[in-house]
């Protein structure tokens, strides 16, 4: 457990018990692109796919 406490993982020890308000928008940016750029690619393969059917 010692170990984790010196990474600073959240909800481990006090160390990373509560990052500050920049910490958390900058995580929630980075989540929400994220999300994006995984809904971008799946339609992208959606498309692919089905143009390949339609065109055979």
């Amino acid at each position: 457990m010692e170990r984790y406490r010196a990474l600073g993982f959240p909800g481990v020890g006090e160390v990373g018990d509560r990052l500050p308000v920049w910490g958390e928008a900058l995580l929630a940016v980075a989540a929400l692109l994220v999300v994006v750029f995984t809904v971008v690619r799946m339609v992208r393969m959606a498309r692919r796919s089905g143009r390949g059917r339609r065109r055979r």
